[in-house]
């Protein structure tokens, strides 16, 4: 169904409060439409104010901001600002069923928190079903402090002359309910490849140079000019597929992952995960003037370069994507020339890596918390496998447990929301744990050998302990797949990772990452298998209890998080009213 609605442009209001700003914005969904990749054929999705991507969302670091979310379309939504650690304000999360309802039709949800000490790169999407297809923006939080001015634009020590946003997204030619409906149901096999990799919410499904289609816009073209350095915030709003990603004849520096600067690291590409963000660094060279003088003018080719994804990790198929790619293209000020896309000279991105990618050279640009090197409190090991049910339908099983209702809590079809409305999910974890007792306190609770607690499902911390979160790949099938874990409400640092299954006793010791960096996103990635056991992988990440609340941990492939590869750390729950920002 197409609303007839009036497009609102993002409202921002703003009124000093000190250094910081307070801002207010409106996010309006509704249902609508799309056709991005000049396909020739649309299907039903989501926007927001009447965009695909979303409207990009520019605040500073401090700025408290108040996010009006009106849901207009048929079906409930919510919104999670990914990487945003929300301290004292857990319940502007966006998490579903477990820091609020879902947004009914017709209402509207207000998300009130402070950016306290982050910039970087972030972005906001739909926690509902696969809504995320589509309900993402960017979210750049612009550090207004640093004291280098050397160019226009500086983040720490980094200056450049001009930025850009890339922003990764998957298309599939299906409505996104019926995509659903695929996941949750018995008709269930194997997670299917996006028909198309858009950048910016842009390609062409088949590839070709230019298209006849009215309204199609093409691939996205980044115009530079030469002696130049650009920052490109990377932003991986896949929902499925890890990318490798590379600029033909350029190398990338990255200076940021995950909203944390890093001491500089060159590479000739990117391997992006589903969730995880990139900020590089990107110099031009003079190639256009001296071509330019040379020739006196050039062929319609000679300044693009095409910035190409190549698939990683996939058991079917290798190489570049059939169609996710966009172009640098050198300019100068005078060019004003249509230049016609030759599809040619793509870059060269490695398709077998190491495990770990690079990540263990990577170093970060600030001194690590201290917590780092504690001896820590409390060790959580998180096995995950697929089991099919008795209905037919499959779900991810928990250190062999069913997720917390997770077969309920995510579905966003009308009809099941409406019978969730008559009493199955009528309230959300942080109501519940009050009407539980009206002091929950850790001490006072039965937890299981694996530090369970099965009243409401979740896996409880006391206040300020060091967390050790060991993420275990399991076969499942055929293969053994690779994982991205997204941490709610906490960053956190990779300090290990192995083969097959990890033990305990033989590995608590182990640190093969000699400068871990803070980082929301951890692959656990695809190894040979323990042929006792079936693990297949694992990583150690660590993680500081400073923000009292219930946040979701969650691998970021969203028909994954549906089918319930997602646990919840129920955070000094004794001590969230306390810390809550606003009372």
């Amino acid at each position: 169904m197409v609303f007839s609605i009036i497009y609102f442009l993002l409202l921002s209001i703003f009124i000093k409060r000190g250094a910081a700003e307070f801002k207010q914005i409106d996010l309006i969904i509704h249902q609508s439409y799309l056709d991005p990749d000049c396909f020739g054929t649309s299907y039903s999705a989501l926007l927001v104010n009447g965009q695909f991507p979303a409207p990009t969302i520019r605040v500073s670091k401090d700025d408290e901001v108040e996010i009006r979310v009106l849901n207009q379309a048929d079906v409930p939504t919510s919104i999670h600002f990914h990487g945003i650690r929300q301290y004292g304000t857990v319940e502007s999360d966006g998490v579903p069923d477990v820091t609020q309802n879902a947004i009914n039709p017709g209402s509207t949800f207000t998300h009130r928190f402070q950016l306290k000490g982050q910039t970087g790169t972030f972005y906001y999407h739909a926690h509902v079903g696969v809504q995320d297809d589509t309900v993402q923006g960017a979210f750049i939080v612009e550090n207004n402090n640093s004291p280098y001015t050397s160019k226009t634009y500086y983040d720490g020590p980094y200056g450049y002359d001009d930025e850009f946003i890339l922003h990764l997204s998957e298309w599939w030619h299906q409505d996104f309910f019926k995509r659903e409906e695929y996941y949750l149901g018995p008709g269930y096999v194997h997670d299917p490849n996006a028909d198309s990799v858009l950048f910016n919410g842009r390609t062409l499904y088949r590839g070709e140079s230019s298209s006849t289609q009215r309204g199609c816009e093409g691939h996205s073209i980044f115009d530079v000019l030469p002696n130049r350095t650009y920052r490109l915030r990377v932003i991986g709003g896949n929902t499925f597929r890890t990318y490798g990603l590379g600029i033909k004849d350029h190398n990338m520096t990255i200076i940021e992952v995950d909203g944390e600067l890093i001491h500089p690291y060159t590479t000739t590409h990117l391997e992006i995960t589903p969730g995880q963000r990139f900020s590089v660094l990107i110099h031009t060279d003079d190639f256009y003037l001296r071509h330019y003088e040379e020739n006196d003018g050039f062929s319609n080719s000679d300044n693009m370069y095409a910035i190409a994804t190549s698939y990683r990790h996939r058991h079917r198929a290798t190489g570049h994507t059939e169609n996710g790619f966009g172009f640098l293209r050198y300019v100068d000020y005078s060019d004003n020339i249509k230049h016609k896309i030759i599809h040619k000279n793509f870059p060269e991105v490695p398709e077998n890596t190491p495990r770990d990618w690079i990540w263990p050279y990577l170093r970060p640009l600030e001194p690590p918390a201290p917590w780092l090197y504690q001896t820590p409190d409390r060790t959580l090991k998180i096995r995950t496998w697929t089991s099919v049910m008795q209905d037919g339908s499959t779900r991810y099983a928990v250190n062999g447990k069913l997720s917390h209702k997770i077969s309920h809590i995510y579905d966003s079809h009308t009809t099941k929301f409406e019978k969730n409305n008559n009493g199955i999910l009528n309230y959300f974890t942080l109501l519940k744990m009050q009407s539980v007792t009206p002091e929950r306190t850790f001490g006072a609770m039965d937890l299981d050998e694996d530090g369970f607690e099965p009243t409401l499902g979740t896996y409880p911390i006391r206040l300020n302990e060091t967390v050790d979160i060991v993420l275990q790949n399991v076969k499942s099938g055929m293969n053994c797949l690779l994982h991205p874990w997204h941490t709610h409400g906490h960053s956190h640092y990779v300090i290990a990772s192995g083969d097959g299954e990890y033990v305990h006793e033989r590995d608590h010791d182990k640190r093969n990452f000699p400068h871990p960096i803070y980082k929301d996103v951890t692959v656990v990635y695809e190894t040979k298998v323990d042929p006792h056991t079936k693990g297949c992988g694992w990583t150690k990440i660590r993680l500081y209890a400073d923000n009292p609340g219930v946040w979701a941990v969650h691998c970021h492939i969203t028909a994954h998080m549906l089918q319930g590869k997602m646990f919840l750390l129920e955070e000094a729950s004794d001590w969230i009213d306390t810390f809550r920002m606003y009372k």
